[in-house]
């Protein structure tokens, strides 16, 4: 955070004057030049700024990185899912600013730079049908190590000197100084080499002739940063053919040796640092994985239990709500005290000239004497109520009539749903369907005729729950009639249809 290089880039992206490009009503800025540097083993913060009034939730931002003819996704975030993806190469080294998104900050938090990163990027946001893009450059830069300088050869004619220096990017400039700062005469030869970590080497020989100013500097000079790096010798005179080269093979062995000692020591010196590192990182990132694994445990067991609730009182609550807007299509039923003869070919269904109590077949016809109410139904939605009581043997429902010829008493050309109890225990007529015992309490049951979604509903009025839906067949005739009817038996209880009273609406009840 306090490095010179990083000051270098924040103050070269705060201090650009803003381009804006207008796309649509909307805008989006960035650096006058759209060129950006970047230290190499640093992070940088890549500029997208949308400036619009209102920025939706719903959004989507991508990076795309220009490598030659190739398009490479760096990172994306989708905002109806609210992901974020990124492409392997980038993997773990980028993040947005999530929190600045409403305020129009779509920037890219690039860490950990490599040489590889060079080139042209583009931000592209879109929203509300409509996508903004800009272009960043995105230069690359290091700053190597200090330079160091070897005594290479040492001749009558002069004195070979090799400068070294490791760890630049780009391809830095190299320069030869006397004492007094100037650029020295003699010829230098330079060569620059790429290390694997994408970084370069320097190596660069000049000889130094007698009676040359004996003090001398080798510059190392990135141009993109803008700095530095420079090492000074002062070479006596005893270098020169006076000197006993003896002493000047003692004197280069020495330096070798000293560079070979301390070189080796820095390199123990620092692996040792990061293992001891590594190892402290390792074991706080394996704790703080099992505490968030046990957080995240307990809180989905807590939110399965509160759902499982939630969704059981809203089951109850809907029933119940069905039941009541049944309830509010109530209607007066009024029934002809002359019997009529049903003939019921479904399970369960009390004969009457049977003297049998078994529960008959699924297939065997019955027939049973019923009431027919006096009102018919053509059309709408109608609800009443029978009450039961606890009589073993009824049946109830909704008679389709599709002509009245009452000769013998019977009903022709009719159709019916019902439902039916027979020794306890309660049938459907379509589809054969048991009603399970532990569901009966019922002692009144509630019938709803729905002509408009062509059903015929069953309720257990007393605990206000459906018990079976049936779809109803309509007819292309247009004046078929529906009537109520249920069952009478002599020398017992008559169902009867009771008054149900005038439901408060429910449009009332949500006021």
């Amino acid at each position: 955070m306090g490095s010179p290089f990083w000051w270098l880039t924040a103050i070269h992206i705060l201090t650009f004057q803003r381009r804006s490009c207008l796309i649509t009503g909307q805008l989006i800025s960035s650096p006058p030049n759209s060129s950006i540097i970047g230290v190499i083993g640093e992070s940088v913060v890549l500029p997208c700024h949308v400036v619009a009034d209102n920025i939706p939730e719903v959004f989507s931002v991508q990076w795309i990185f220009h490598e030659l003819s190739q398009k490479i996704t760096v990172s994306r975030y989708d905002g109806k899912n609210k992901m974020e993806k990124q492409d392997e190469r980038f993997q773990g080294r980028t993040e947005f600013f999530h929190s600045e998104f409403r305020a129009g900050n779509m920037s890219l938090h690039l860490k950990n730079v490599r040489s590889s990163d060079k080139g042209s990027y583009t931000c592209v946001v879109s929203f509300n049908g409509t996508y903004h893009d800009v272009l960043i450059e995105l230069q690359v830069a290091a700053r190597g190590g200090v330079p160091s300088i070897f005594l290479r050869s040492h001749m009558k004619q002069g004195i070979g000197l090799t400068c070294h220096a490791v760890g630049w990017f780009p391809k830095p400039e190299v320069i030869w100084l006397d004492g007094q700062g100037q650029v020295r005469k003699e010829v230098s030869t330079t060569k620059m080499t790429m290390m694997p970590a994408g970084l370069y080497s320097v190596v660069t020989s000049m000889n130094l002739k007698p009676g040359s100013d004996m003090e001398v500097s080798c510059r190392i000079v990135n141009n993109l940063l803008n700095t530095t790096s420079e090492s000074r010798v002062l070479i006596s005179d005893i270098f020169f053919p006076s000197i006993s080269k003896w002493l000047i093979i003692f004197l280069v062995i020495l330096c070798l040796s000293m560079v070979l000692i301390s070189t080796v020591f820095s390199k123990l010196r620092s692996n040792h640092k990061k293992t001891v590192r590594s190892v402290k990182v390792k074991m706080e990132m394996e704790e703080e994985k099992k505490r968030l694994k046990s957080m995240l445990e307990g809180e989905k067991t807590k939110n399965q239990a509160a759902k499982s609730k939630l969704k059981k009182r809203f089951g109850q609550l809907k029933a119940e709500l069905d039941f009541w807007e049944a309830r509010s299509c109530a209607v007066p039923i009024t029934v002809d005290p002359d019997c009529r003869v049903l003939a019921l070919q479904v399970p369960g269904t009390p004969d009457v000239e049977s003297n049998t109590s078994e529960p008959a077949g699924p297939n065997a016809p019955s027939t049973v004497p019923v009431l027919l109410g006096k009102e018919g139904f053509a059309a709408g939605k109608h609800y009443w109520e029978v009450e039961v009581g606890q009589q073993q043997d009824w049946v109830l429902g909704v008679l389709r009539e599709k002509g009245r010829e009452e000769e013998e008493g019977t009903l022709p050309g009719e159709d019916f749903w019902a439902l039916h109890s027979s020794q306890g225990e309660i049938f459907s007529s379509k589809g054969h369907h048991r009603i399970a015992k532990q569901q009966m309490g019922n002692s009144v049951i509630g019938v709803l005729l729905d002509l408009e979604e062509g059903q015929v509903n069953f309720y257990d009025a007393e605990q206000m729950g459906i018990m079976v839906r049936m779809p109803l067949r309509l007819g292309k005739e247009p004046a078929e009639m529906f009537y109520p009817f249920l069952s009478k038996r002599e020398g017992t209880l008559t169902p009867l249809i009771r008054p149900v009273l005038t439901p408060v609406p429910l449009k009332l009840l949500e006021i």
